[in-house]
């Protein structure tokens, strides 16, 4: 179309001088200038211009509410008759003010804006978006393209600009997922043992058959010329442990359920709140990794004011996929946790091997508390074993759409 136009063009301005005509002489004239500004704005179009994402606050929690503006600058002196600019949303994020359209990719979502510019103008937008799921959610990257009012001449850029958005599993009290008010897992009173605190160091005696070789104090030992044993002070401080099943069915690596897999991140969140609340030191373990990791989600237990944080944004982070087995992981751990620790499991798979894992837990001096979820109540769990069944995919969704605000 350029070519032909501007081969037109060449042949006005030659039939103009041949048959000395003024007309045909402006008519050329005037599509060279067309062609002039087609050319200028394809070039320069999108020089110039920046495109810029502010999020109101880059962690929430699903169903929380959060401000996004978009603002876009057109930087030099040549206006813009149009300019369209595609920016990729995560489809996690419900748009409460503002319109999406879907994409090929099934996860994304695209949020486009189409605008005139004047030279040196700035526009902002602002759009109101809410949180559906839990995840590390990631906006951008963003498309401009712009050209000439007749659009003959297009120029396309990628800004590869990203703004990433942590969003925490909903949180809910621990009587919405049907467990009791008052001590769930386990009587304070009875399940408050002193137990040694290996940070803190008192001294050593003589080793004696039984002792954990974890705690064999090797320069006593080389001193005296007998194996020697640590001596800590006691403490009296309360440990839990979540260990955290992402596994949804009874196949690995087939498929999930979605509902399952929010459900247990939910119960997880939920229930090391809960803990905190009661200054009880809380760690988290799972048999999956961070996205884009290889090693296993693993956070010792702490009661530190830091501890949360560090708890959701692995919960966020979280894949879906699993990595081991949970009864693994609570095998490979179980020798390295302070004693008397309760231990909680959640998960949607029961398997003899999580039973019997969780046996082991208790027969070493755990108190074990096993959360469920499915469509029907798990059967014949062996005795010592606490177990709550959370329901299935209506006890998620009723969840879903607790309004804790009201």
């Amino acid at each position: 179309m350029i070519r032909t136009l501007n081969i037109l063009t060449i042949l006005l301005f030659a039939a103009s001088i041949l048959l000395q005509n003024p007309l045909l002489f402006l008519l050329a004239a005037m599509l060279a200038l067309v062609m002039l500004t087609t050319a200028l704005w394809g070039r320069y179009a999108l020089a110039g211009v920046t495109y810029t994402r502010k999020l109101g606050t880059t962690r929430m929690f699903v169903g929380e509410e959060n401000d996004l503006w978009v603002e876009i600058v057109n930087a030099k002196p040549l206006p813009l008759a149009w300019l369209k600019a595609n920016d990729e949303i995560p489809a996690e994020m419900q748009w409460i003010k503002g319109d999406v359209h879907f994409t090929h990719k099934q996860t994304r979502r695209v949020l486009t804006n189409l605008l005139a510019l004047r030279f040196y103008e700035r526009v902002r937008k602002h759009y109101r978006v809410r949180a559906t799921r839990r995840g590390a959610l990631e906006f951008g990257p963003v498309q401009l393209s712009s050209g000439d009012m007749f659009g003959l001449r297009t120029q396309q850029q990628e800004f590869s600009q990203t703004d990433l958005l942590l969003v925490y599993p909903k949180v809910v009290p621990l009587t919405a997922l049907s467990l009791p008010a008052a001590h769930p897992f386990g009587d304070a009173k009875m399940t408050r043992k002193i137990a040694e605190d290996p940070l803190r160091l008192m001294s050593a005696r003589e080793y004696v058959a039984g002792d954990s070789p974890r705690f064999i104090h090797w320069k006593a030992s080389a001193r005296r010329g007998t194996l020697q044993t640590k001596i800590f002070e006691p403490s009296a401080q309360r440990v839990a442990i979540i260990f955290l099943d992402v596994q949804t069915l009874p196949a690995r690596y087939v498929s999930f359920v979605p509902e399952y897999l929010e459900f247990v991140f939910t119960v997880a969140a939920s229930v090391a709140r809960a803990l905190l609340d009661a200054r009880e030191a809380v760690g988290l373990y799972s048999d999956a990794a961070r996205r884009n990791e290889n090693a296993l989600i693993h956070i010792p237990p702490s009661r530190r004011s830091e501890q949360w944080s560090l708890l959701l944004d692995a919960l966020a982070w979280s894949n879906y996929l699993a990595l081991a087995q949970i009864e693994d992981v609570l095998r490979a751990e179980l020798g390295t946790l302070p004693f008397g620790a309760t231990l909680i499991a959640i998960s949607a798979v029961l398997t003899d091997e999580l039973l019997a894992a969780l046996l082991e837990a208790k027969r070493a001096g755990h108190p074990v508390t096993l959360l469920t979820i499915g469509e029907e109540p798990p059967r014949e769990i062996p005795d010592g074993i606490k177990t709550y069944w959370l329901g299935g995919r209506a006890a998620w969704e009723n969840l879903a759409q607790l309004n804790l605000g009201a």
